[in-house]
């Protein structure tokens, strides 16, 4: 019989913000990839890559802000944060969504042969998505920091 050693099972579940702050360094990166592709246009990247960055962008508006929403509405009462809180969180994921959906969809249809790309418009796709995905970030974040000392505001 194998015995299991607690103490390396507890080590090896992350906690519910260690997971958020997982997300937010893919979150990081993808927008630092996006803010890449923007500064370079008109120029842009590989059908592949591209399809790799709509895929991540998917997978982030899809999975990780869920998570986040579902984290921080769980937390203990004392740590939990208010409506107000839940209702901008969940207000600014709702546009990075509708953005990110936008974004892969544009970025899909620029890289296809023989289309011609509205740059300025790309661009702007591009600049909305990763501007609102770091705003909400920095919220969540504060949320973390306020949640973990028990001090989280209505």
């Amino acid at each position: 019989m194998t015995r299991r050693n607690p103490s390396f099972e507890m080590s090896m579940n992350l906690s519910s913000f260690e997971i958020l702050e997982d997300d937010h360094v893919v979150q990081r990166s993808l927008c630092h990839e996006l803010e890449t592709v923007a500064d370079r246009l008109p120029a842009l990247p590989s059908p592949a890559e591209t399809m790799r960055l709509c895929k991540t962008v998917q997978r982030v508006t899809a999975t990780h802000f869920a998570r986040a929403e579902r984290i921080f509405a769980t937390l203990p009462v004392a740590h939990r944060p208010g409506p107000a809180f839940l209702s901008a969180l969940h207000e600014m994921h709702q546009f990075d969504r509708m953005h990110g959906e936008d974004l892969a969809s544009e970025l899909l249809r620029s890289v296809e042969p023989g289309t011609e790309r509205d740059v300025g418009k790309l661009s702007y796709m591009l600049r909305c998505f990763f501007d609102g995905c770091r705003r909400a970030i920095a919220l969540k974040e504060s949320g973390i920091e306020i949640a973990r000392r028990g001090l989280m505001p209505g």
